[in-house]
């Protein structure tokens, strides 16, 4: 019998197709990553940060193809949220200040 556990991406449903699915663990990963100030690119980020870090993320063949799949959505997602707490790409200076104004 197939395991029916999902992971939710956003608005969209992923099942994993196995019990030991290794895009699962890839997932939370990725996920993680992004917010980890050791591994994630330096900000701000530009389209060609992004894709150099996609791509190395792709190329480590150390990993199966469904973990590399899941660290990539994972980051991804994780990039896209909008939690309030999220760190923002602009920096601090670039920002105008819009408390304390009538």
């Amino acid at each position: 019998m197939a395991d029916t556990r999902t992971i939710e991406v956003g608005n969209a449903s992923i099942l994993l197709t196995s019990p030991c699915d290794p895009f699962s663990d890839g997932h939370t990963t990725g996920y993680l990553e992004f917010y980890g100030e050791r591994h994630r690119p330096p900000f701000p980020l530009s389209s060609q940060t992004v894709c150099d870090y996609l791509i190395r993320i792709w190329g480590n063949q150390s990993e199966p193809a469904l973990w590399r799949a899941g660290r990539l959505t994972g980051w991804i997602e994780a990039l896209t949220e909008n939690a309030p707490g999220t760190f923002v790409s602009i920096p601090a200076a670039e920002k105008e200040p819009f408390l304390g104004r009538a």
